[in-house]
């Protein structure tokens, strides 16, 4: 029984042992990096971040065309803060349009820089942190222009099937825009 065990345990080590010292480019290092997750799963693919990458990407070179070839024929966005998610929205800016939305994001802010912060994925879930600063040069959410620098911060989680996003699940932080253009004082 003891040699059971300390043969399990030599065996785990030589595993673990290879994944961390070997070659990032060894396709053997990938095989064993696919057993090690948090979650005891498979290890996703870095094809869904790739889409995501591409998405905002694009949507930073207001290319709506190439956007539409990412995302899946029942595409929908969705609003993460709502209590319940409506297909309306009397602002361009959070349109369930991808067309509409991106026209509307670069009319207010014309020359935005847009960061991704974070990634993270797992499954066909991709979770993203991203900043989009820039000067309001339009209307935003109802409000003229005002020349004042913005930073959205948004949490995005994208889900991916057949290598099309199928939804995004966004969460804005408009209220801290709306002070940041002076809609609101606090």
């Amino acid at each position: 029984m003891k040699t059971k065990i300390i043969a399990i345990c030599i065996t785990s080590f030589c595993l673990i042992s290879s994944f961390a010292f070997a070659n990032p480019e060894d396709q053997q290092h990938e095989e064993i990096a696919k057993i090690f997750t948090p979650s005891g799963g498979v290890q996703p693919s870095h094809e869904n971040k790739k889409i995501v990458a591409n998405f905002y990407e694009y949507l930073e070179k207001n290319d709506v065309t190439e956007i539409k070839k990412l995302l899946a024929g029942n595409f929908q966005f969705y609003d993460a803060s709502a209590a319940y998610d409506s297909d309306y929205s009397k602002y361009d800016a959070m349109s369930k349009s991808v067309g509409v939305r991106v026209k509307a994001l670069h009319q207010a802010l014309p020359d935005f820089k847009l960061s991704v912060l974070e990634m993270i994925g797992e499954g066909n879930k991709v979770v993203a942190r991203v900043m989009i600063s820039g000067l309001q040069k339009g209307e935003f959410l109802g409000i003229s222009p005002t020349n004042k620098p913005v930073a959205i911060k948004t949490f995005a989680i994208f889900t991916i099937e057949d290598g099309k996003i199928s939804s995004i699940s966004e969460l804005w932080n408009e209220l801290s825009v709306m002070k940041q253009i002076g809609y609101i004082i606090l």
